[in-house]
Protein backbone atom coordinates (compact mmCIF):
# COMPACT_ATOMS: atom_id res chain seq x y z
CA UNK A 1 0.00 0.00 0.00
CA UNK A 2 1.43 3.40 -0.97
CA UNK A 3 1.73 5.75 1.98
CA UNK A 4 3.61 8.59 0.31
CA UNK A 5 2.96 12.12 1.47
CA UNK A 6 1.92 13.07 -2.06
CA UNK A 7 -0.80 10.42 -2.13
CA UNK A 8 -2.11 11.35 1.32
CA UNK A 9 -2.12 15.04 0.46
CA UNK A 10 -4.24 14.44 -2.65
CA UNK A 11 -7.07 12.78 -0.76
CA UNK A 12 -10.08 14.96 0.12
CA UNK A 13 -10.59 15.12 3.91
CA UNK A 14 -13.94 13.30 4.03
CA UNK A 15 -14.28 11.73 7.47
CA UNK A 16 -12.78 14.80 9.12
CA UNK A 17 -15.17 17.47 7.91
CA UNK A 18 -14.40 19.63 10.95
CA UNK A 19 -12.57 19.19 14.24
CA UNK A 20 -15.30 17.86 16.55
CA UNK A 21 -15.15 18.18 20.35
CA UNK A 22 -14.61 14.43 20.65
CA UNK A 23 -11.46 14.61 18.50
CA UNK A 24 -10.10 17.53 20.53
CA UNK A 25 -10.69 15.57 23.74
CA UNK A 26 -8.85 12.57 22.34
CA UNK A 27 -5.86 14.74 21.45
CA UNK A 28 -5.32 15.80 25.07
CA UNK A 29 -3.74 12.68 26.68
CA UNK A 30 -0.01 12.04 26.22
CA UNK A 31 0.84 10.16 23.05
CA UNK A 32 1.26 6.41 23.43
CA UNK A 33 2.38 3.93 20.79
CA UNK A 34 -0.44 2.11 19.05
CA UNK A 35 -0.48 -1.66 18.45
CA UNK A 36 0.71 -2.80 15.04
CA UNK A 37 -1.28 -4.71 12.44
CA UNK A 38 1.34 -7.13 11.14
CA UNK A 39 -0.28 -9.85 9.05
CA UNK A 40 -3.50 -10.83 7.32
CA UNK A 41 -4.74 -14.15 5.94
CA UNK A 42 -8.00 -15.37 4.42
CA UNK A 43 -9.45 -18.74 3.46
CA UNK A 44 -12.61 -20.17 1.90
CA UNK A 45 -13.97 -23.72 1.65
CA UNK A 46 -13.12 -25.69 -1.46
CA UNK A 47 -16.75 -25.96 -2.58
CA UNK A 48 -17.47 -22.92 -4.77
CA UNK A 49 -20.92 -22.16 -6.18
CA UNK A 50 -21.61 -19.88 -9.12
CA UNK A 51 -24.49 -17.75 -7.88
CA UNK A 52 -26.71 -18.88 -10.72
CA UNK A 53 -26.17 -22.55 -9.81
CA UNK A 54 -26.81 -21.87 -6.12
CA UNK A 55 -30.00 -20.02 -6.99
CA UNK A 56 -31.24 -22.86 -9.18
CA UNK A 57 -30.48 -25.43 -6.47
CA UNK A 58 -32.35 -23.44 -3.83
CA UNK A 59 -35.30 -22.85 -6.14
CA UNK A 60 -35.60 -26.62 -6.57
CA UNK A 61 -35.23 -27.27 -2.83
CA UNK A 62 -37.94 -24.70 -2.07
CA UNK A 63 -40.07 -25.96 -4.99
CA UNK A 64 -40.58 -22.42 -6.26
CA UNK A 65 -42.95 -21.89 -9.18
CA UNK A 66 -44.53 -19.01 -11.04
CA UNK A 67 -44.56 -15.68 -9.20
CA UNK A 68 -42.56 -17.08 -6.26
CA UNK A 69 -39.80 -18.22 -8.63
CA UNK A 70 -39.80 -14.85 -10.42
CA UNK A 71 -39.47 -13.05 -7.09
CA UNK A 72 -36.55 -15.29 -6.08
CA UNK A 73 -34.78 -14.59 -9.35
CA UNK A 74 -35.14 -10.85 -8.79
CA UNK A 75 -33.61 -11.22 -5.31
CA UNK A 76 -30.64 -13.16 -6.73
CA UNK A 77 -30.11 -10.69 -9.58
CA UNK A 78 -30.01 -7.83 -7.09
CA UNK A 79 -27.50 -9.55 -4.78
CA UNK A 80 -24.40 -8.35 -6.64
CA UNK A 81 -22.82 -11.80 -6.17
CA UNK A 82 -21.24 -14.02 -8.83
CA UNK A 83 -19.70 -16.81 -6.72
CA UNK A 84 -19.69 -17.95 -3.08
CA UNK A 85 -18.39 -20.85 -1.00
CA UNK A 86 -19.85 -23.43 1.38
CA UNK A 87 -18.53 -26.35 3.42
CA UNK A 88 -21.33 -28.70 2.33
CA UNK A 89 -23.69 -29.05 -0.63
CA UNK A 90 -26.91 -27.13 -0.04
CA UNK A 91 -29.15 -30.15 -0.29
CA UNK A 92 -27.28 -31.70 2.65
CA UNK A 93 -27.94 -28.69 4.88
CA UNK A 94 -31.42 -27.37 4.33
CA UNK A 95 -33.30 -30.04 6.28
CA UNK A 96 -30.96 -30.33 9.27
CA UNK A 97 -31.85 -29.69 12.88
CA UNK A 98 -29.90 -27.03 14.75
CA UNK A 99 -28.05 -29.76 16.65
CA UNK A 100 -26.93 -31.36 13.39
CA UNK A 101 -25.84 -27.99 12.04
CA UNK A 102 -23.69 -27.42 15.13
CA UNK A 103 -22.12 -30.84 14.66
CA UNK A 104 -21.23 -29.81 11.10
CA UNK A 105 -19.78 -26.55 12.41
CA UNK A 106 -17.62 -28.41 14.91
CA UNK A 107 -16.37 -30.69 12.14
CA UNK A 108 -15.58 -28.05 9.50
CA UNK A 109 -14.83 -24.79 11.33
CA UNK A 110 -11.43 -25.53 12.94
CA UNK A 111 -9.65 -26.51 9.73
CA UNK A 112 -10.85 -23.46 7.80
CA UNK A 113 -9.98 -21.16 10.70
CA UNK A 114 -6.50 -22.70 10.94
CA UNK A 115 -5.85 -22.09 7.23
CA UNK A 116 -6.59 -18.37 7.57
CA UNK A 117 -4.68 -18.09 10.85
CA UNK A 118 -1.63 -19.87 9.46
CA UNK A 119 -1.50 -17.49 6.51
CA UNK A 120 -1.74 -14.47 8.81
CA UNK A 121 1.11 -15.76 11.00
CA UNK A 122 3.23 -16.44 7.93
CA UNK A 123 2.53 -12.97 6.53
CA UNK A 124 3.50 -11.41 9.85
CA UNK A 125 6.63 -13.51 10.32
CA UNK A 126 5.32 -14.51 13.74
CA UNK A 127 5.78 -17.98 15.22
CA UNK A 128 2.81 -19.67 16.85
CA UNK A 129 4.70 -19.79 20.15
CA UNK A 130 4.96 -15.98 20.16
CA UNK A 131 1.16 -15.51 20.28
CA UNK A 132 -0.02 -14.45 23.73
CA UNK A 133 -3.70 -13.72 22.92
CA UNK A 134 -6.12 -15.74 20.79
CA UNK A 135 -9.40 -14.04 19.88
CA UNK A 136 -11.95 -16.08 17.93
CA UNK A 137 -15.00 -14.40 16.40
CA UNK A 138 -18.05 -16.28 15.12
CA UNK A 139 -21.83 -15.98 15.08
CA UNK A 140 -22.62 -19.13 13.07
CA UNK A 141 -21.69 -21.96 15.40
CA UNK A 142 -20.72 -22.89 18.94
CA UNK A 143 -19.32 -25.75 20.94
CA UNK A 144 -17.21 -26.14 24.04
CA UNK A 145 -14.37 -26.91 23.78
CA UNK A 146 -14.62 -24.79 20.66
CA UNK A 147 -12.64 -23.42 17.74
CA UNK A 148 -10.34 -21.57 20.13
CA UNK A 149 -9.16 -24.79 21.76
CA UNK A 150 -8.89 -26.53 18.40
CA UNK A 151 -6.66 -23.72 17.08
CA UNK A 152 -4.28 -24.09 20.02
CA UNK A 153 -3.74 -27.67 18.92
CA UNK A 154 -3.79 -27.14 15.14
CA UNK A 155 -1.45 -24.14 15.11
CA UNK A 156 0.83 -25.22 17.95
CA UNK A 157 0.00 -22.24 20.16
CA UNK A 158 1.26 -22.34 23.73
CA UNK A 159 -1.14 -23.84 26.29
CA UNK A 160 -0.78 -20.60 28.26
CA UNK A 161 -2.22 -18.45 25.45
CA UNK A 162 -5.09 -16.28 26.73
CA UNK A 163 -8.28 -17.14 24.82
CA UNK A 164 -11.31 -14.95 24.13
CA UNK A 165 -14.40 -15.86 22.09
CA UNK A 166 -16.55 -13.09 20.60
CA UNK A 167 -19.88 -14.76 19.84
CA UNK A 168 -23.13 -13.92 18.13
CA UNK A 169 -22.41 -10.25 17.43
CA UNK A 170 -22.96 -10.56 13.69
CA UNK A 171 -21.27 -8.84 10.80
CA UNK A 172 -19.40 -6.26 12.89
CA UNK A 173 -17.70 -8.97 14.97
CA UNK A 174 -14.31 -8.43 13.30
CA UNK A 175 -14.17 -4.85 14.57
CA UNK A 176 -14.93 -6.10 18.09
CA UNK A 177 -12.19 -8.72 17.73
CA UNK A 178 -9.67 -6.12 16.57
CA UNK A 179 -10.68 -3.78 19.39
CA UNK A 180 -10.18 -6.59 21.89
CA UNK A 181 -6.71 -7.18 20.45
CA UNK A 182 -5.87 -3.48 20.64
CA UNK A 183 -6.93 -3.41 24.28
CA UNK A 184 -4.90 -6.49 25.15
CA UNK A 185 -1.79 -5.28 23.31
CA UNK A 186 -2.07 -1.81 24.85
CA UNK A 187 -2.29 -3.31 28.35
CA UNK A 188 0.58 -5.70 27.54
CA UNK A 189 2.77 -3.85 24.99
CA UNK A 190 4.93 -6.94 24.48
CA UNK A 191 1.89 -9.05 23.66
CA UNK A 192 0.91 -10.57 20.31
CA UNK A 193 -2.74 -11.21 19.46
CA UNK A 194 -4.11 -13.52 16.80
CA UNK A 195 -7.66 -12.57 15.77
CA UNK A 196 -9.58 -15.22 13.81
CA UNK A 197 -13.02 -14.61 12.29
CA UNK A 198 -14.70 -17.83 11.19
CA UNK A 199 -18.21 -18.00 9.71
CA UNK A 200 -20.09 -20.90 8.16
CA UNK A 201 -23.26 -19.05 7.18
CA UNK A 202 -24.30 -21.75 4.72
CA UNK A 203 -25.05 -24.07 7.64
CA UNK A 204 -28.16 -21.98 8.26
CA UNK A 205 -29.86 -22.45 4.93
CA UNK A 206 -33.47 -23.20 5.87
CA UNK A 207 -36.60 -24.52 4.18
CA UNK A 208 -38.50 -21.31 5.03
CA UNK A 209 -39.75 -19.68 1.80
CA UNK A 210 -40.30 -16.21 3.29
CA UNK A 211 -38.77 -13.18 1.58
CA UNK A 212 -36.56 -12.50 4.63
CA UNK A 213 -35.08 -15.98 4.50
CA UNK A 214 -34.63 -15.85 0.73
CA UNK A 215 -32.74 -12.55 0.96
CA UNK A 216 -30.38 -14.09 3.55
CA UNK A 217 -29.98 -17.24 1.44
CA UNK A 218 -29.02 -15.15 -1.58
CA UNK A 219 -26.32 -13.21 0.27
CA UNK A 220 -24.53 -15.31 2.87
CA UNK A 221 -21.60 -17.69 2.44
CA UNK A 222 -18.62 -19.25 4.25
CA UNK A 223 -15.14 -17.92 4.92
CA UNK A 224 -12.45 -17.22 7.48
CA UNK A 225 -10.01 -14.34 7.96
CA UNK A 226 -7.28 -13.70 10.51
CA UNK A 227 -4.94 -10.89 11.52
CA UNK A 228 -1.92 -10.58 13.78
CA UNK A 229 -1.76 -7.58 16.13
CA UNK A 230 1.39 -6.83 18.13
CA UNK A 231 2.01 -4.47 21.02
CA UNK A 232 4.33 -1.54 20.48
CA UNK A 233 7.18 -3.26 22.34
CA UNK A 234 6.66 -6.81 21.12
CA UNK A 235 9.94 -8.47 20.18
CA UNK A 236 9.35 -10.74 17.22
CA UNK A 237 11.28 -12.46 14.51
CA UNK A 238 11.71 -16.10 15.44
CA UNK A 239 9.74 -17.06 12.31
CA UNK A 240 11.70 -14.71 10.08
CA UNK A 241 11.25 -11.06 9.10
CA UNK A 242 7.68 -9.81 8.79
CA UNK A 243 6.45 -9.62 5.22
CA UNK A 244 3.60 -7.33 6.26
CA UNK A 245 3.52 -4.22 8.40
CA UNK A 246 0.08 -2.98 7.59
CA UNK A 247 -0.36 -0.07 9.96
CA UNK A 248 -1.35 0.94 13.49
CA UNK A 249 -4.73 0.23 15.04
CA UNK A 250 -6.91 2.57 17.06
CA UNK A 251 -9.73 1.54 19.41
CA UNK A 252 -12.37 3.08 17.17
CA UNK A 253 -15.96 3.65 18.19
CA UNK A 254 -19.50 2.36 18.20
CA UNK A 255 -22.97 3.77 17.57
CA UNK A 256 -26.18 2.07 18.67
CA UNK A 257 -29.31 3.24 16.85
CA UNK A 258 -32.01 2.24 19.37
CA UNK A 259 -34.97 2.63 17.02
CA UNK A 260 -33.34 0.00 14.80
CA UNK A 261 -33.57 -2.82 17.33
CA UNK A 262 -35.93 -4.83 15.14
CA UNK A 263 -34.41 -3.97 11.77
CA UNK A 264 -31.72 -6.68 11.80
CA UNK A 265 -31.78 -9.83 13.90
CA UNK A 266 -30.09 -13.23 14.20
CA UNK A 267 -32.06 -15.74 16.23
CA UNK A 268 -31.71 -19.43 17.01
CA UNK A 269 -34.55 -21.67 15.84
CA UNK A 270 -35.04 -25.43 15.89
CA UNK A 271 -33.93 -25.50 12.23
CA UNK A 272 -30.87 -23.27 12.20
CA UNK A 273 -30.28 -19.58 12.86
CA UNK A 274 -32.77 -17.15 11.28
CA UNK A 275 -31.74 -13.78 9.86
CA UNK A 276 -34.11 -10.84 9.39
CA UNK A 277 -33.14 -7.76 7.39
CA UNK A 278 -35.40 -4.71 7.16
CA UNK A 279 -35.50 -2.26 4.29
CA UNK A 280 -34.97 0.42 6.94
CA UNK A 281 -31.29 -0.54 7.36
CA UNK A 282 -29.85 1.22 4.26
CA UNK A 283 -31.84 4.36 5.06
CA UNK A 284 -30.54 4.34 8.65
CA UNK A 285 -26.95 3.97 7.40
CA UNK A 286 -27.50 6.83 4.98
CA UNK A 287 -28.80 9.07 7.79
CA UNK A 288 -26.31 8.18 10.52
CA UNK A 289 -22.98 7.21 9.00
CA UNK A 290 -21.63 10.63 8.02
CA UNK A 291 -21.95 12.03 11.54
CA UNK A 292 -20.48 8.85 13.02
CA UNK A 293 -17.39 9.02 10.80
CA UNK A 294 -16.92 12.73 11.48
CA UNK A 295 -17.08 12.14 15.23
CA UNK A 296 -14.73 9.14 15.21
CA UNK A 297 -12.07 10.20 12.71
CA UNK A 298 -9.17 12.05 14.36
CA UNK A 299 -7.32 12.31 11.03
CA UNK A 300 -8.29 12.87 7.41
CA UNK A 301 -9.20 9.48 5.94
CA UNK A 302 -7.79 8.27 2.65
CA UNK A 303 -10.09 5.28 2.27
CA UNK A 304 -12.86 3.22 3.81
CA UNK A 305 -12.88 -0.55 4.39
CA UNK A 306 -16.61 -1.29 4.36
CA UNK A 307 -18.41 -4.50 5.24
CA UNK A 308 -20.47 -5.32 2.11
CA UNK A 309 -23.74 -6.32 3.73
CA UNK A 310 -25.36 -6.10 0.31
CA UNK A 311 -25.56 -3.71 -2.66
CA UNK A 312 -28.09 -1.44 -0.94
CA UNK A 313 -25.83 -1.05 2.10
CA UNK A 314 -22.88 -0.13 -0.10
CA UNK A 315 -25.02 2.37 -2.01
CA UNK A 316 -26.03 3.93 1.32
CA UNK A 317 -22.38 4.18 2.43
CA UNK A 318 -21.47 5.71 -0.92
CA UNK A 319 -24.18 8.36 -0.54
CA UNK A 320 -23.46 9.10 3.13
CA UNK A 321 -19.70 9.57 2.66
CA UNK A 322 -19.76 10.89 -0.93
CA UNK A 323 -17.27 8.33 -2.15
CA UNK A 324 -18.38 8.27 -5.80
CA UNK A 325 -17.81 4.52 -5.87
CA UNK A 326 -14.13 4.77 -4.95
CA UNK A 327 -11.81 5.23 -1.93
CA UNK A 328 -12.15 1.55 -1.00
CA UNK A 329 -15.78 1.00 -1.93
CA UNK A 330 -14.62 -0.71 -5.12
CA UNK A 331 -12.82 -3.30 -2.96
CA UNK A 332 -16.00 -3.96 -0.97
CA UNK A 333 -18.04 -4.52 -4.13
CA UNK A 334 -15.35 -6.84 -5.52
CA UNK A 335 -15.39 -8.98 -2.36
CA UNK A 336 -19.19 -9.15 -2.38
CA UNK A 337 -19.12 -10.19 -6.03
CA UNK A 338 -16.51 -12.94 -5.58
CA UNK A 339 -17.37 -14.28 -2.11
CA UNK A 340 -20.77 -13.04 -0.93
CA UNK A 341 -21.39 -11.91 2.64
CA UNK A 342 -19.30 -14.00 5.06
CA UNK A 343 -20.54 -12.10 8.11
CA UNK A 344 -17.70 -11.06 10.45
CA UNK A 345 -14.88 -12.30 8.20
CA UNK A 346 -15.93 -10.19 5.23
CA UNK A 347 -14.51 -6.81 6.24
CA UNK A 348 -11.06 -8.40 6.59
CA UNK A 349 -11.40 -9.80 3.06
CA UNK A 350 -12.16 -6.22 2.01
CA UNK A 351 -9.07 -4.99 3.87
CA UNK A 352 -6.94 -7.50 1.97
CA UNK A 353 -8.50 -6.47 -1.34
CA UNK A 354 -8.06 -2.77 -0.58
CA UNK A 355 -4.39 -3.36 0.26
CA UNK A 356 -3.94 -5.26 -2.98
CA UNK A 357 -5.50 -2.38 -4.92
CA UNK A 358 -3.23 0.15 -3.26
CA UNK A 359 -5.82 2.12 -1.31
CA UNK A 360 -4.10 4.47 1.10
CA UNK A 361 -4.00 4.95 4.84
CA UNK A 362 -5.46 6.20 7.11
CA UNK A 363 -8.45 3.96 6.46
CA UNK A 364 -11.54 3.38 8.57
CA UNK A 365 -13.05 -0.10 8.86
CA UNK A 366 -16.86 0.10 8.98
CA UNK A 367 -19.31 -2.70 9.71
CA UNK A 368 -22.99 -2.94 10.60
CA UNK A 369 -25.08 -5.41 12.56
CA UNK A 370 -27.91 -6.09 14.99
CA UNK A 371 -28.84 -3.32 17.35
CA UNK A 372 -28.87 -1.52 14.86
CA UNK A 373 -25.13 -0.97 15.30
CA UNK A 374 -22.40 0.86 13.40
CA UNK A 375 -18.84 -0.08 14.35
CA UNK A 376 -15.69 1.67 13.14
CA UNK A 377 -11.93 1.38 13.68
CA UNK A 378 -9.11 3.30 12.00
CA UNK A 379 -5.88 1.88 10.59
CA UNK A 380 -3.14 4.51 10.60
CA UNK A 381 0.12 4.46 8.64
CA UNK A 382 2.94 2.71 10.46
CA UNK A 383 4.96 5.94 10.52
CA UNK A 384 2.29 7.52 12.74
CA UNK A 385 3.29 5.26 15.63
CA UNK A 386 3.16 7.92 18.33
CA UNK A 387 -0.49 8.88 17.90
CA UNK A 388 -2.76 8.34 20.88
CA UNK A 389 -5.51 5.75 20.92
CA UNK A 390 -8.95 6.74 19.63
Amino acid sequence: MSQSAACRASVPPVGRLSEPPQAAARAAPPATPLPRLLGLGVATPDLCWPQAAAAATLADLWNLKGAALARWRRIVTGSGIETRHSVLPMDQIIGLSTAARMEAFEAHAPGLAARAAGRALCCAGVAAAEVTELIVVSCTGFSAPGVDVALVELLGLRPTVRRTVVGFMGCFGAVIGLRTAVGACSAQPRGVALVVCLELCSLHLRSDRSVQNQVAAALFSDGAAAVVVAGARAELGSAGPAACDLGRLTMGGSLLIPEGRGWMSWRITDAGFAMTLSREVPAAVRRSLGAFVTAEASVALASFIVHPGGPDILDAVDDALRLDGGRGLDAARAVLRRYGNMSSATVLFVLEEALRRGHGLPAMLLAFGPGLTIEGLTVLPSSDHALDND
